[in-house]
């Protein structure tokens, strides 16, 4: 099957169905993406890495020589065992220039290697400030997974909050997968997981805060006990239009 395109909201996206519908190429204002091939993350200029533990071993970091299950360049973002509060994962370390009302799509090509167990909370997509829970991030479009592989969505706008909808999707072990979120239209945010559209029947409505300053979001934490939980990041795409 060939590769596909399409017009959206004045950007021209090409996708392929026999990838998980992964978006690969765009003509847009603004764009940015993130393959993870190089030989280390690139913390200086791009990523902040989120590494909170005081005993455990929670520091992001390139899987070497990775290509597995078709992902090539993968990131781990592990919670291990040690009984205390843990926080792993990437920001743009507060840097928010992706912009709601300008269209921002946000896009991501990720796996749980290990699923969140007791307190651990995933959550990935596009954020503002960091937080070390999830639940007081003040803004938020994001996927989420608070354990045994139930992925729901939230969005929080600081007026407009709507929290934990079903996807009817459950993520398993090493199984990788496209999640798009689509702001095109700020009063309707869309989700999207391998091309099918999840949580439809509920309203995403962030048009509040319409010039809303956001950052791509990538956080796995547990407040306290020996909870497990691993991500595997592969890529990242954001796009929008430039005004």
């Amino acid at each position: 099957m060939p590769v596909r395109a399409r017009n959206r909201n004045g950007m021209i996206e090409y996708f392929d169905p026999q990838q998980l519908h992964e978006r690969v190429g765009y003509v847009a204002g603004v764009s940015f993406y993130e393959d993870f091939l190089g030989k280390a993350i690139d913390t200086t200029t791009t990523w902040t890495a989120i590494d909170v533990s005081a005993a455990g071993l929670t520091t992001p970091v390139l899987i070497a020589d990775s290509a597995t299950a078709g992902a090539c360049g993968l990131v781990s973002l592990p919670l291990d065992a040690t009984s205390e509060a843990q926080e792993t994962g990437l920001t743009w370390g507060d840097q928010r220039t992706l912009v709601l009302n300008r269209g921002v799509i946000f896009e991501a090509v990720l796996a749980l290697h290990t699923l969140p167990t007791l307190l651990g909370i995933g959550v990935w997509g596009l954020a503002g400030d960091k937080n070390a829970v999830a639940d007081t991030v003040a803004e938020s479009a994001w996927f989420r997974v608070d354990g045994a592989g139930a992925v729901t969505v939230e969005t929080d706008d600081t007026v407009n909050e709507t929290t934990k909808v079903a996807t009817g999707v459950t993520l398993v072990a090493d199984a990788f997968h496209t999640f798009r979120i689509d702001c095109t239209t700020p009063a309707a945010v869309l989700f999207y997981i391998d091309g099918n559209q999840v949580a439809a029947g509920t309203t995403f409505n962030m048009s509040q805060v319409p010039a809303l300053k956001l950052q791509p979001y990538f956080h796995l934490a547990k407040a306290s006990g020996a909870g497990l939980g691993e991500i595997y990041l592969d890529a990242v795409r954001c796009f929008q239009k430039r005004s």
